[in-house]
């Protein structure tokens, strides 16, 4: 019971150590939680927006690969039109060749 009167102002002040310390920690882990809450949303903002990004870029890749068949569609039109030159001998060439050019005179 002596050690109690004598020794009562170092375990209270023991205890109350061991109090505010663990009430220190609760509130600076609540910190740090608050603070990742925070980074967790401005991450998922910024997933959100690159979302959007990617799926305006698949929208424009299959608008340009559209394009792209059509246009080679359009090339193989054209290629099918085109007229087939007849080679001529020696001969029809100098004879056309002067037909032009008497046309100009």
């Amino acid at each position: 019971m002596e050690f109690l009167k004598k020794s009562w102002k170092w375990i209270v002040g023991a205890i109350g150590f061991f109090i505010g310390l663990v009430w220190f920690m609760n509130t600076n882990s609540s910190k740090k939680v608050k603070k990742i809450k925070k980074n967790i949303k401005s991450n998922e903002k910024k997933t959100k927006e690159v979302d959007k990004k990617i799926e305006n870029v698949k929208k424009k890749k299959k608008v340009t690969k559209k394009k792209i068949a059509d246009t080679n569609e359009e090339l193989k039109k054209i290629k099918k039109k085109k007229p087939k030159v007849k080679k001529k001998s020696g001969k029809q060439a100098t004879n056309a060749l002067k037909n032009r050019l008497k046309k100009r005179n």
